[in-house]
């Protein structure tokens, strides 16, 4: 008989994923990716103001943008 995964079972395993240990090109030193979300005002030909949000990986010693 297979085992019942509990919600804390099944976050932690995310959580276990999600953790991504890289090594920072500027400092040079171990650090995680974290996920953020970038919303930037943008202002349009008419003068109103749009957002534009992206979300993206970044570093949590630097928080320079993570490209790979």
């Amino acid at each position: 008989m297979a085992k019942v995964q509990s919600f804390a079972d099944k976050a932690a395993k995310l959580a276990k994923k999600a953790e991504m240990n890289v090594v920072d090109p500027e400092t040079g030193k171990e650090t995680r990716l974290i996920h953020i979300r970038f919303v930037e005002a943008v202002k349009s030909e008419k003068g109103s103001y749009k957002f534009l949000d992206r979300n993206m990986k970044v570093y949590e010693s630097s928080y320079k943008q993570f490209k790979g």
